[in-house]
């Protein structure tokens, strides 16, 4: 067997033996949930800037992992509850008739005019000119009795 391969084979993770090395990603990422932590109220500032200063001078996995101990993880509490706001703190029901019952009678109203201008167009002309002479009528008779 070549000696290269067994090099290679022992660089498999299957194969590693001890901590992981880490990188400034996951520093940044470990400084951004303790953060998280300290925004929501449950670390102090203090704590939080011990804590943060240890995140930044880990190099390995297990180095961070205490710094979390005593903290919940970030996954369990996003589906345990969401953020808080007014609405989803008391939902309200809506006071009164919904919106279609306040304009049933003005729909109504429409389908009846709609109905009677289809069916019986003679009815509404009629209607039309009765108004129309009706109203001129009293318009001039009012005017002839106030000029007087």
């Amino acid at each position: 067997m070549d000696p290269r391969e067994d090099d290679a084979a022992d660089r498999t993770p299957e194969r590693r033996r001890g901590p992981l090395r880490i990188g400034d990603t996951e520093r940044d990422q470990a400084v951004a949930v303790l953060s998280d932590h300290f925004v929501a109220g449950r670390l102090t500032q203090t704590e939080f800037e011990e804590r943060s200063e240890q995140a930044t001078r880990a190099r390995y996995s297990d180095d961070l992992e205490p710094l979390f101990d005593d903290l919940p993880d970030p996954a369990d509490l996003q589906g345990a509850q969401g953020p808080w706001s007014p609405r989803t703190a008391k939902p309200r029901r809506r006071q009164g008739p919904p919106p279609f019952v306040m304009l049933a009678p003005i729909l109504m109203i429409a389908l009846v005019i709609t109905a009677i201008t289809l069916a019986a167009p003679w009815l509404v002309w009629g209607m039309f000119w009765i108004l129309l002479i009706s109203g001129a009528h009293r318009r001039r008779w009012q005017y002839q009795n106030r000029h007087r």
